[in-house]
């Protein structure tokens, strides 16, 4: 046992007391205030200055090592999901509807160990370190708000990393990838209103319901005859409402989506496309309509120097890598857009447990612990000499 290993299982088991606790009481986005406690009250460190953020919750640590280092900002996210958790798990939510059905509390894990094992490294560093305990990357807004707080505290990072769970990849292992490593996403809400009518008279009102079938098949068409398919992209309407009885012409019909590519043109491709054609068949019918878009999030693409450097660094044992990328979003693609870094995943899928195969945002997914040391020797030994 090296003494990178030896260090994390001296520390093991109050990083997984750690992690057992934060799973039990886990917080939405904006709403960590609790988690946010615990951390600064648990890693109270000599090398490490904790800065408290506006918003109450959320926390940045530096630590100094040389004004001619490059600085390392490493990322950890902390919100929770408003999911029913259905695990079984002995340390299972204590708080109806609220899970970490996504991993953040093995991120946030990942780096309380760093923490405190990076203490009695000091002197080994390599870089002067920015620890950031993100809030709220399940609305697409931490990022954003962590931008602004380092840039209020006058913090300047060179390059970051973060960590994302994966149960496609196999516990102990940290999954490296260069370029496109997960989607840029938007969401589109539609909302189409008529005078509606009798539906033996369609001719005499707009009809929401059928104008609403017309542009979720014309949709679909902006992936197979719009984009250039060497982009891939992605467009899914998950939620539609409208109509109430069988021979009535509905007053209005609301449908909603997601779009999703590694592309920012294809993405800004499909907004416009939506946009007008939407816009365009519903003056033609007479018809009102409003069209929104949020939770927009750019596409992860990972800088091959940060990659190659981080597995340069560790051994060919802990690092796999994966061969294609994910059409989930990560908020994380804010800060790539400033800062060059890259996101890499931890490998949490145990052999003989098939919850843990699960998607991320399942109900019953459970995550391996074992994913916590390998992240974190992981990060030691990018950041350490």
């Amino acid at each position: 046992m090296n003494d990178v290993k030896r260090l994390i299982e001296d520390e093991i088991d109050d990083i997984i007391r750690f992690r057992r606790e934060m799973h039990e009481n886990p917080e939405l986005s904006f709403k960590e205030y609790l988690t946010t406690q615990k951390l600064r009250n648990e890693l109270q460190s000599d090398i490490i200055e904790f800065h408290e953020l506006s918003e109450k919750t959320g926390l940045i640590g530096v630590i100094e090592k040389n004004p001619e280092y490059k600085t390392l900002g490493i990322r950890a996210d902390i919100d929770a999901l408003p999911i029913e958790e259905n695990t079984g798990l002995d340390f299972s939510s204590k708080h109806d509807g609220i899970m970490h059905a996504c991993g953040h509390d093995i991120h946030t894990s990942i780096l309380y160990g760093y923490c405190k094992v990076i203490s009695k490294l000091y002197d080994d560093l390599k870089y002067n370190i920015v620890v950031i305990f993100q809030p709220a990357e399940e609305t697409m807004q931490g990022a954003k708000y962590v931008l602004k707080e380092l840039e209020h505290l006058h913090i300047k990072i060179d390059e970051m990393v973060t960590y994302h769970t994966w149960p496609y990849l196999n516990e102990g292992k940290v999954g490296f990838r260069k370029g496109d490593m997960m989607a840029g996403a938007m969401n589109f809400h539609v909302d189409i209103k008529a005078s509606g009518g009798h539906a033996a008279h369609p001719h005499t009102t707009a009809d929401p319901i059928f104008l609403s079938s017309d542009i979720i098949g014309f949709i679909q068409s902006i992936v197979s005859r719009y984009n250039n398919p060497v982009n891939p992209l992605v467009i899914t309407v998950g939620t539609i409402k409208g109509g109430e009885k069988t021979n009535v012409i509905s007053g209005s019909c609301k449908f909603s989506g997601t779009i999703r590519s590694f592309s920012k043109e294809s993405l800004l491709l499909a907004e416009r496309l939506v946009t007008e054609y939407i816009n365009n068949i519903t003056k033609m019918s007479n018809a009102e309509c409003t069209i929104d878009f949020d939770n927009y999030c750019p596409p992860v693409i990972n800088s091959s120097d940060t990659v190659d450097k981080f597995v340069e660094e560790n051994s060919e044992e802990l690092m796999e890598e994966l061969l294609q990328p994910s059409m989930g979003s990560e908020d994380f693609a804010f800060y790539l857009e400033e800062i060059k870094g890259a996101l890499f995943r931890v490998g949490t899928q145990i052999p003989s447990e098939e919850k843990s195969r699960l998607s991320l945002h399942n109900s019953k997914i459970i995550f391996s612990e074992k994913a916590i040391s390998a992240g974190i020797e992981g990060m030691i030994n990018f950041t350490t000499t």
